[in-house]
């Protein structure tokens, strides 16, 4: 065990207990988790994955814990949660939270290093998700019609102007400060530039339900050509079909220059309609309102600067180059969709 990287705050041999695995032999710390903190575990029980919940609650957590056996029946590839020695799925420990479930070897493709094929199968994937958790057997309450508003131009300014302010009373501000600034200015340049791309104040275009929530590659772990799992319930929440669809697609097909290959695109609505009905219209929809939550959110800053997070500072960077070429090619985007 790296004495330098985070431990779980209830600590290693707290959690042996709980669950009942022995000795922990070694762990490593997942390092690409935000919303909450992740670990590999050898011990003398197998090897797991460790959740440590930090931004979803302990209700919330077994409530999408217990969606796994219809999600299974359904087709989905999912992890049944480990059951600690008291019989539930979420321990709670020292006053933080856990839940445990048996590791998966695999990977996670991004960008190039998808294909048609593979983007046809993740598209198949998010629909199965999307017609399992329609399912009465989930227990969800029926969806209502999202809201879904979104922030105007000024919410924008105000919250990138916040972090320049920051910035600007540091002293020194560090080289990572400064390119940020650099990024938030020319955002702002961005903002006055296309605002008047925004979209009205409407409701989204149907289809709607429950969904994942976070469909992007740290989430799908890859054998090969398939999905052998689809990670992180965290999120599930009632949305437009079509903002999912866009979304994965638009974080999955990214290259590291920001562009996105659009026939990746065209392959995973091809895979996704295979499994459930999406229309044109509310994909062209869906698009031009993801590419306004992009333009308008600066989310990461929130944990860098105000929690003292770095783990999403090469998101923000990222972020930025996709919201660039986006963008740039709105139009060709929303054509790939409207015609996939």
């Amino acid at each position: 065990m790296s004495s330098s990287a985070p431990e779980p705050l209830a600590g290693y041999a707290s959690i042996a207990r709980a669950y009942d695995l022995g000795a922990i032999r070694s762990c490593r710390y997942l390092r690409h988790g935000v919303l909450n903190r992740n670990w590999r575990l050898e011990t003398d029980r197998g090897v797991f994955a460790l959740k440590e919940l930090v931004e979803l609650d302990p209700e919330s957590a077994r409530r999408s814990l217990g969606l796994v056996h219809v999600l299974a029946a359904a087709g989905v590839p999912v992890v049944e949660a480990v059951p600690a020695t008291s019989g539930e799925v979420v321990a709670e420990l020292s006053g933080h939270a856990y839940y445990l479930t048996p590791w998966i070897d695999g990977t996670h493709p991004l960008g190039a290093e998808m294909d048609p094929g593979r983007a046809r199968h993740m598209g198949a994937v998010i629909g199965r998700i999307h017609r399992a958790l329609a399912d009465p057997a989930t227990g969800l309450a029926a969806p209502e019609p999202p809201v879904n508003l979104l922030p105007p131009p000024e919410a924008a300014r105000d919250r990138i102007g916040h972090y320049l302010g920051r910035i600007d009373r540091r002293e020194p501000p560090s080289a990572f400060d400064t390119d940020v600034a650099a990024v938030l200015r020319d955002r702002l340049e961005l903002l006055a530039a296309h605002e008047h791309l925004r979209p009205a104040d409407s409701p989204p275009t149907e289809p709607h339900g429950w969904i994942h929530g976070d469909c992007q590659n740290w989430n799908l772990l890859w054998a090969d050509d398939r999905i052998a799992a689809v990670l992180d319930w965290d999120r599930v929440r009632v949305n437009p079909y079509a903002e999912e669809i866009v979304r994965a697609a638009m974080y999955q097909f990214a290259r590291p220059d920001g562009s996105v290959d659009l026939g990746h695109a065209a392959a995973l609505v091809a895979g996704y309609r295979t499994e459930a009905p999406i229309g044109a219209h509310a994909l062209v929809d869906a698009a031009r309102r993801r590419w306004w939550r992009l333009a308008s959110s600066v989310w990461q800053l929130e944990f860098i600067y105000d929690r003292g997070d770095p783990s999403s500072e090469a998101l923000f960077f990222s972020g930025e180059r996709l919201l660039h070429w986006w963008t740039a090619n709105l139009t060709e985007v929303e054509k790939a969709f409207a015609t996939a």
